[in-house]
C-alpha cells in the first residue's frame, strides 16, 4: 500500500518587517488516488463521500466535485504545464474530522510510470480569510529525491503578506521523511530582493496506514482539523497587535505608512547584518 499517514510539525517564521514565529503539530494523509476507493471500506468510523466521524469528501479538493479527482488533477496539470504524467497520483492533505476540514495547502504528487520520485507537484493553496483557491505547478526531476523550484507569487494568501513576492521552494520526495520548505522574497531588482520576509516548513515522518492509527486520530486528536484555522487567526491577532503591515486584498499594496515602516526596518536589519 502506498497510502500512509504523516505526522510532524508545521513551522512559520517571519523575519521582516518584524520577527514572529510559531509552530504546531500536524497529521496529514497521503492518499494514492487509485487506492482511495478501498481505503475506508472496512472502517467503522471513517468513510468515503459519506457522513461519518472521519471522512474524505470529494468537494473539499481540486476541481469540480462532480468529476473524478484523478481526472481533475490531470486536467489541471494539462492547463498549467501542457502535459500530465501517466503514472500514479498521490495527494498529501487533511481530511474532514467531526464535520470540519480546512487545508491551507494540499499537495498532489504526479508520477511517471514506476518512478519513485514525482515528475510534477501541484500545490493547491487556500487563502484566509477570503476562502479562495489557487494551484501552483512545481516541476520536478524524477531522477532526484529533492526538488528546488523558484516561481512568482500570484495569489494573495494572507493580509500580512504582499503579492509582489517570489517563492523559493525546496522539498523531498514522499518517503520515510517528507519535507516541504518555502521562502518568500521581494520581486524585482529592489534593494532588499535577497531579504527573506518569511518561511514555512513542513517536516513529517511516515506512519503506515492502519485502522488503529486512523482511530487514534479521532479519539486523541478530534480537534486536528479545527486547530489549523484557530492557529492561523490567533497568530493573525498577534501580528495585528504588533502592528504588522496589512496589505489590501484587491490592490495588494501596503499603505504609505507601511512602506515607510518597511524601509526603516530594512535599514535596521541591514545595520544588524554588518555587526560581527
Amino acid at each position: 500500500m502506498e497510502s500512509a499517514i504523516y505526522k510532524g510539525v508545521v513551522r512559520h517564521r517571519r523575519f521582516f518587517p518584524l520577527r514572529h514565529e510559531f509552530s504546531y503539530s500536524s497529521r496529514l494523509f497521503y492518499l494514492d488516488l487509485d487506492e482511495l476507493p478501498g481505503l475506508f471500506k472496512d472502517e467503522k468510523f471513517w468513510s468515503l463521500n459519506r457522513i461519518n466521524l472521519g471522512m474524505f469528501l470529494r468537494k473539499d479538493y481540486l476541481g469540480d466535485p462532480r468529476k473524478n479527482l484523478r481526472d481533475a488533477v490531470c486536467a489541471e496539470a494539462l492547463r498549467l504545464t501542457g502535459s500530465c504524467p501517466t503514472g500514479p497520483i498521490r495527494m498529501l492533505t487533511g481530511l474532514r474530522i467531526f464535520g470540519f476540514c480546512f487545508n491551507p495547502v494540499s499537495f498532489y504528487y504526479l508520477f511517471d510510470g514506476n518512478n519513485s520520485n514525482p515528475s510534477l507537484i501541484l500545490a493547491q493553496v487556500n487563502n484566509t480569510p477570503w476562502n479562495e483557491r489557487h494551484v501552483y505547478a512545481v516541476s520536478c526531476n524524477s531522477l532526484s529525491t529533492k526538488v528546488a523550484h523558484t516561481f512568482a507569487k500570484d495569489f494573495h494568501v494572507s493580509p500580512f503578506n504582499p503579492l509582489a513576492m517570489t517563492y523559493k521552494w525546496n522539498s523531498t520526495s514522499p518517503a520515510a521523511q517528507l519535507i516541504v520548505h518555502m521562502e518568500n522574497y521581494p520581486q524585482g531588482n529592489t534593494e532588499h530582493k535577497n531579504l527573506c520576509h518569511m518561511d514555512a516548513t513542513l517536516s513529517l515522518d511516515r506512519i503506515a496506514w492502519s485502522s488503529r492509527e486512523l482511530n487514534k486520530i479521532l479519539w486523541r486528536e478530534p480537534w486536528l482539523s479545527l486547530k489549523v484555522p484557530i492557529f492561523i487567526y490567533w497568530q493573525a491577532l498577534k501580528l495585528w497587535l504588533k502592528r504588522a503591515p496589512i496589505y489590501d486584498h484587491k490592490q495588494n499594496l501596503p499603505p504609505v505608512s507601511s512602506l515607510v515602516a518597511d524601509e526603516r526596518l530594512a535599514s535596521q536589519h541591514k545595520k544588524t547584518e554588518k555587526k560581527p
